[in-house]
């Protein structure tokens, strides 16, 4: 297990915030839906944009770019123009998986509690 360091934990300053770049490599409009879909399964471009039609092709283009460069998703070409790509989490973006689970879990506790107390 790793140890804290409260000092690190607790940074007033965002660039040396574990948390907060941590944060960071996944926050966007769409990164955690993108990560949640590869989550599951590995996707071509075309799929990932039918599943999102609401998310323009620029952005969608955009966040996977971002999302590989950060390194939690790669980019493998299927043929040899490169047209067609199949995009998949990484090993770094596996670690993750477990990580934005918790954070669903965590969502749906505080919905509930809202629930609960606006009955």
């Amino acid at each position: 297990m790793i140890k804290i360091d409260p000092a690190e934990f607790y940074a007033d300053d965002v660039l040396t915030c574990p948390v907060a770049a941590a944060v960071q490599t996944f926050s966007g409009k769409w990164k955690p839906i993108l990560l949640h879909m590869l989550c599951e399964r590995q996707m071509h471009f075309a799929q990932i944009d039918r599943a999102l039609p609401k998310a323009s092709k620029k952005v969608l283009t955009e966040q996977l770019r971002e999302l590989e460069a950060d390194g939690l998703i790669t980019r493998t070409p299927t043929d040899e123009r490169r047209v067609r790509v199949i995009y998949a989490l990484s090993a770094t973006g596996e670690k993750l998986a477990p990580i934005l689970v918790q954070l669903y879990v965590w969502q749906k506790s505080r919905e509930n509690e809202a629930l609960t107390e606006a009955a």
